[in-house]
C-alpha cells in the first residue's frame, strides 16, 4: 500500500512515465502481432512446399510453352518422384488489382489432386471446413479457400462469380495459413476452358492436356539434385523452386520481420528506461530526508533498495497493461478494416502478449535498478540534512 501512496503522491509524473511505457509496448506489441501474422504464414508456406518441386510456366508468346502431357511424364519417369500434382492456375478476377493476398482460380484434376493429398505431408493436407468435394463429372462447381470466402462472403450453396463464369459452392477449406487459403478450386476442365479463351492458337490447337504449373512430390532430403535434374530433362520455359530454395527465401522474409520487431523493441526501450529513470531519480531527490529517517530508525539497504525497485516495475508493470490493452484494440480495428479485403494482417499470439507484458516490467526494473541502487546508499546523516 506505501508503494500505492507513493505513486500517487506523484501522480502526474508516474502517469506520464506510464504512458512513456505503454507508447513503447504499443508499438512493440503491433509491429509484433504483424510479424506473428507473416511469421505463421511463412511456416505454412514452409510446410506445404517442404517436399514439393514446384514447376511453373512463364507464359512466353501465346502461352505456347505450357506445361504438357511430355513434361508432366518427364516428371513422373524421375526417380524420386512420388507424384506428380497438376494446377491450371490464373487469377480469380482479371481486372483485379494489386491484393496483399492475391486470390486465384486453380484447376485440378480430383483424383491426381487426391492421390496428392494422400501421399503428401500431413502439414499440406487441405481439410474441408464445410460441404464437400464435387462428383466426377460435375462441372461448374469450386471448393473454395477459407481466405477467398471469407473475402468474398461464399459459403456452401452459393455462387461464385469468376472471370466471366458461374460456379456453385459445394465446399469451404480449413484455414492453413498458406497459400490454399487464397485459392478457389475448379474442375481442371473448366479451367482450362477459360484458359483457352484468352488465345484462339490454343483453342485452334484443341490441346487436352495443358497446364500452368506442377508440384513434384518428393523423397525427403532430395529437393535439391532433383531440381537440377529436372531443370535438365525439362525444356526451357519453366521455373523450378526446389524446397530449400522456398525454405531459404521464407527464412530472408522472416528474419526482415524479425528486425523489425527488434527496432521497435529498442524504441521501447529507449523511450521507457529513460521516463523510468527520471521519474525514479526525482523520486529519490524528493524523499532523501524520508530515506534518512527510515535508515536512522533502523531500514537497511535492502528494504529500501527493494521499496525503490518495487515502485519502478508497478510502473513497468501498468505502463506494459496500458500498451497491452491499447494495442489489441489497435490490432483489432486494423483487423476488422483489413478483413474485407479477406486478408487480416496482424495477429496478437498469448506468447506475444506475454512477452510484452514481461518485457514492460522487466524494463521498468532495470531501469529503476540505478535510482534504487542510489537511494539504498545514501549516507543517512546527509540525508537528513536535506532541504
Amino acid at each position: 500500500m506505501e508503494i500505492l501512496r507513493n505513486l500517487y503522491r506523484r501522480r502526474l509524473r508516474t502517469g506520464l512515465t506510464v504512458l512513456g511505457i505503454a507508447v513503447g509496448i504499443l508499438a512493440f506489441t503491433v509491429m509484433g502481432a504483424m510479424a506473428e501474422k507473416f511469421n505463421r504464414l511463412i511456416a505454412g508456406g514452409e510446410a506445404y512446399f517442404a517436399n514439393r518441386i514446384a514447376v511453373h510456366s512463364t507464359g512466353g508468346a501465346l502461352r505456347l510453352n505450357l506445361l504438357g502431357p511430355e513434361e508432366i511424364e518427364v516428371m513422373k519417369r524421375t526417380p524420386g518422384v512420388r507424384h506428380v500434382e497438376t494446377h491450371i492456375m490464373m487469377a480469380l478476377d482479371e481486372t483485379a488489382g494489386f491484393e496483399l493476398a492475391p486470390r486465384f482460380l486453380v484447376g485440378i484434376d480430383l483424383p491426381n489432386f487426391a492421390r496428392a493429398q494422400l501421399i503428401g505431408d500431413e502439414a499440406a493436407q487441405l481439410r474441408l471446413a464445410r460441404g464437400g468435394w464435387w462428383r466426377p463429372g460435375e462441372r461448374q462447381v469450386a471448393v473454395l479457400g477459407s481466405a477467398v470466402a471469407h473475402k468474398m462472403k461464399l459459403d456452401v450453396g452459393d455462387t461464385l462469380h469468376a472471370r466471366g463464369r458461374d460456379f456453385r459452392v459445394v465446399g469451404v477449406l480449413q484455414e492453413t495459413l498458406s497459400l490454399p487459403d487464397g485459392w478457389a478450386l475448379i474442375p481442371e476442365e473448366d479451367a482450362r476452358e477459360i484458359l483457352f479463351d484468352g488465345s484462339a492458337l490454343l483453342r485452334e490447337m484443341g490441346l487436352d492436356g495443358a497446364w500452368t504449373n506442377a508440384y513434384a512430390l518428393i523423397e525427403p532430403g532430395l529437393g535439391e539434385a532433383l531440381t537440377d535434374q529436372l531443370a535438365h530433362s525439362l525444356r526451357r520455359g519453366y521455373l523450378l523452386h526446389s524446397p530449400e530454395q522456398l525454405a531459404k527465401a521464407a527464412g530472408t522474409a522472416s528474419s526482415l520481420l524479425n528486425t523489425a520487431i527488434l527496432g521497435s523493441g529498442a524504441i521501447a526501450v529507449i523511450v521507457g528506461s529513460l521516463a523510468v529513470i527520471n521519474t525514479m531519480f526525482f523520486a529519490v531527490g524528493e524523499r532523501t530526508r524520508e530515506i534518512g529517517i527510515k535508515k536512522a530508525i533502523g531500514a537497511g539497504r535492502w528494504a529500501i533498495l527493494r521499496e525503490f525497485l518495487a515502485e519502478s516495475v508497478l510502473i513497468g508493470l501498468m505502463g506494459g497493461l496500458l500498451g497491452l490493452g491499447a494495442a489489441a484494440g489497435l490490432i483489432a480495428a486494423l483487423n476488422g478494416y483489413a478483413a474485407q479485403e479477406g486478408t487480416p494482417v496482424f495477429l496478437l499470439t498469448p506468447r506475444l502478449a506475454a512477452g510484452a507484458l514481461g518485457f514492460a516490467t522487466l524494463l521498468g526494473g532495470l531501469a529503476g535498478a540505478w535510482p534504487a541502487w542510489r537511494a539504498a546508499n545514501l549516507d543517512p546523516v546527509e540525508a537528513l540534512r536535506a532541504i
